[in-house]
């Protein structure tokens, strides 16, 4: 696949994975957090605000196709 055209893909690819995963994680948070302890949701969001970026560098080091250092 040219570079390009993986860049493109990539780059849709991840605001649609970021837009799903902050849909779930509300979702997730609303329905199984809300009656617990403030310490208890303030945990959970920090996990899933911070867990979101190890599946992005996947999608990223995909659509770069292998190239290393800061290409144009």
């Amino acid at each position: 696949m040219a570079s390009r055209s993986r860049r493109i893909i990539g780059r849709v690819g991840l605001v649609l994975f970021v837009i799903v995963y902050i849909a779930v994680a509300m979702v997730v948070g609303a329905v199984h957090f809300p009656e617990r302890h403030p310490v208890v949701q303030i945990l959970y969001f920090a996990v899933a605000g911070i867990a979101w970026v190890f599946p992005a560098m996947l999608i990223i080091a995909w659509s770069r196709g292998g190239q290393r250092g800061s290409g144009g």
